[in-house]
């Protein structure tokens, strides 16, 4: 701990993850895992700004990705639309820009295509300007799930790496480039609680967790964060609300509304001067997965 640092502990609303805080003589602040030190660099809280004006939500369908978009039109942020599925958002881009204060664009991308993400990132950047909030809500359920380590061959570890891990990665290597020639920003990653746990689907659990590390290795990066790039690993533990979900589990009880999930995601980019690296999610009445 730096000379003149002093420490203090806490633990985040609706998350399970305890932070340290260290606050230096100069006032300014850093937030980190418990029981590590501050790092060569500092954000202020005069230079830590993250109002949104342009944002990209990846992998957006009915539930969650939808109603992030229009959490951040509804603010008046321009919003690039980033899905397989290019009749769902141009009717998306169309209400949302009739029905809330900003504007959004259609931009069919398929994550698992290095040079199309590339072009949708262009593509936002050339109408809207650079991106300073990213948010990837593809989960890509059933990818790759090939079972135990008996069972799983190399292709079901391919599969679920494609989208959980190296889409993600895509999107967020371009996204904290744009950030970090900006004025800084945030980059919210979303999982599931089987990234901290084990997995009967040996694939899905290794690219889970991989995109919990390559999340935490994102904000413990230096130059980032000199730079007021910060990266939020978001894990959604629970059931998420959508047609397709109560369709196929009819009799499933306690669901979250994706609306509320948008808002607390919004609320993390939007913070000026306080930051969480990770946030777990989940109904009020259900225990944690871990």
């Amino acid at each position: 701990m730096p000379v003149g640092w002093t420490r203090w502990r806490f633990s985040m609303y609706a998350s399970l993850t305890v932070v340290t805080a260290a606050r230096g003589a100069d006032g300014e602040q850093w937030f980190g895992p418990a029981g590590t030190d501050p790092p060569n660099r500092y954000v202020g809280a005069a230079e830590a700004d993250h109002m949104t004006e342009t944002a990209v939500v990846a992998g957006v369908g009915p539930g969650l990705g939808s109603s992030v978009a229009r959490r951040f039109a509804e603010d008046g942020a321009a919003v690039g639309l980033f899905a397989r599925s290019t009749e769902y958002v141009e009717e998306l881009a169309d209400d949302l820009d009739v029905t809330t204060p900003g504007t959004a664009a259609a931009v069919p991308t398929d994550l698992t295509d290095g040079e199309a993400v590339a072009d949708g990132f262009a593509a936002v950047r050339e109408r809207f300007g650079p991106v300073d909030a990213l948010v990837v809500t593809a989960f890509a359920d059933g990818a790759g799930d090939g079972g135990g380590i008996l069972d799983a061959e190399t292709a079901d570890l391919a599969a679920a790496w494609e989208t959980r891990v190296l889409g993600n990665f895509r999107c967020a290597r371009t996204a904290a480039a744009d950030m970090r020639r900006g004025d800084g920003g945030t980059v919210l990653l979303t999982n599931s609680a089987a990234a901290t746990t084990p997995s009967a689907s040996l694939p899905a659990a290794t690219a889970r967790h991989a995109l919990r590390g390559l999340a935490r290795s994102m904000d413990a990066d230096p130059e980032l964060g000199a730079a007021g790039v910060q990266t939020v690993h978001v894990i959604v533990d629970g059931w998420i609300d959508k047609p397709s979900s109560r369709a196929a589990y009819p009799d499933h009880e306690r669901w979250m509304d994706p609306d509320e999930i948008a808002d607390r995601l919004h609320g993390l980019a939007a913070a000026e001067t306080v930051h969480a690296g990770e946030i777990d999610l989940r109904h009020p009445r259900d225990e944690p997965s871990f």
